[in-house]
């Protein structure tokens, strides 16, 4: 009976990944989601509004207690506890995590706020914020090309460099396909929330569980803005922009 139970809760869990909980409940023939959640109570579940998902109870002495790590994204735990193990080698921990290098590996943990300790021989967060030293004039003054010497000829392509600068996150998304900013596109789409099944790769579903867990945003946030931009970049830009304008 108890594998029964742990069977029934990891479906709820996985299905929780693609649909909301109302979607869940009502699919497993609860009467809401009120008694789904009365379910996983009793076998020491908590929902989690934030990540859309249920998550195992904690008392308060666990939460005072918790491992830091908590807060970070999962590859960053991931390779915390993998430098943990007993004498971790960090070119066979940077492939495990699919990087090229344990190089791109460590840049990967900056960009995520995580530095080197040498005593704790691992990763430990970053304290302090790092401030830009050059202006915005510096950087496009060293982007003036070396052979314009003449002052004339500088005034001459400056407001096109400074243009240049202030499109770099479009310039950077169009060249790499990747938003540099750091910000999520969010949309508000009118309509009735349906179910709807997608079959995709297992892999593609971890990603996208990876991604929304990192961004704390919910799968159907990432699968509507998903679509959205697809359908508008192949064909159905005005249908998508009238629909939007809807809202």
């Amino acid at each position: 009976m108890e594998a029964e139970y742990n069977a029934k809760v990891r479906k709820i869990i996985e299905m929780l990944k693609f649909q909301t909980r109302d979607e869940v409940s009502d699919e497993l023939g609860y009467k809401n989601y009120k008694s789904l959640d009365m379910y996983m109570r009793r076998r020491n579940f908590r929902y989690d509004v934030e990540a859309n998902q249920y998550v195992p109870q904690q008392n308060k002495a666990n939460k005072l207690d918790r491992d830091p790590k908590s807060y970070a994204p999962t590859k960053v735990v991931s390779i915390i506890n993998a430098f943990d193990e007993e004498n971790p080698d960090p070119r066979v921990i940077s492939k495990q995590e699919g990087f090229k290098d344990h190089k791109e590996m460590a840049e990967y943990m900056t960009t995520k706020g995580y530095e080197w300790n040498a005593y704790k021989a691992n990763y430990i967060k970053t304290v302090g914020k790092i401030e830009e030293e050059e202006t915005i004039d510096k950087e496009i003054e060293n982007t003036i090309p070396k052979l314009i010497n003449s002052p004339t000829d500088i005034d001459e392509y400056i407001p096109f460099i400074r243009f240049l600068y202030e499109k770099r996150d479009d310039i950077y998304q169009l060249l790499s396909g990747t938003k540099e900013d750091g910000k999520l596109p969010r949309y508000i789409v009118p309509g009735l929330v349906r179910t709807k099944a997608i079959y995709m790769s297992d892999m593609v579903a971890k990603l996208a569980a990876e991604f929304s867990k990192e961004n704390n945003v919910t799968q159907r946030d990432v699968m509507e803005g998903a679509l959205i931009e697809y359908l508008q970049k192949y064909g159905f830009k005005k249908e998508i922009e009238t629909l939007l304008k809807n809202e």
